[in-house]
């Protein structure tokens, strides 16, 4: 059966630690003073903009505490994932930032996917697990399934799936 996508609400509750929402618009910054153990970003790098796209947590290694890490999508198209001190909020939040969405079919889900290609054999299948879904940039909905095949990982439109 080929998959039709459904790209459902994501309704999981962002972190209680999180100072900052999804679609928040935020510039990449290096904390001043320092924080020891952190480190800094490029003269490069700093004063890129970017909007928030997703927050997890995890346990600071030097003292102990659970903090907030952010997934940023800089105007670029640059993918980085910071904690609070990298990002300066510019105070609004992106106006077309679509909703947050999850994948219809469940992280582990065994699937059948079809793969094009140039070569004289035509089309390759293969079987594997959906780990996620696939994104271009955030402020499009999702292309597709992001699909695990032995070590190899594929980015799959919905059309190429078919669940097993």
């Amino acid at each position: 059966m080929t998959v039709e996508p459904r790209w459902l609400l994501d309704e999981t509750p962002w972190p209680e630690q999180a100072t900052l929402v999804y679609g928040e618009m935020v510039e990449l910054t290096t904390p001043d003073p320092p924080v020891p153990g952190l480190g800094r970003l490029g003269p490069e790098i700093v004063g890129s903009r970017g909007v928030v796209v997703e927050c997890g947590v995890e346990r600071d290694e030097h003292n102990g505490d659970v903090v907030p890490f952010y997934s940023v999508e800089t105007e670029d198209g640059r993918p980085w994932c910071l904690r609070p001190e990298f990002l300066i909020s510019r105070g609004r939040l992106h106006p077309d930032m679509p909703p947050r969405c999850r994948s219809d079919l469940p992280e582990g889900t065994r699937v059948r996917i079809r793969i094009e290609s140039d070569s004289p054999s035509g089309t390759t299948e293969a079987v594997g697990k959906v780990t996620d879904i696939w994104w271009t940039t955030s402020l499009e909905p999702p292309k597709g399934y992001i699909v695990e095949v032995g070590e190899y990982v594929h980015c799959v439109t919905p059309e190429q799936v078919e669940v097993l």
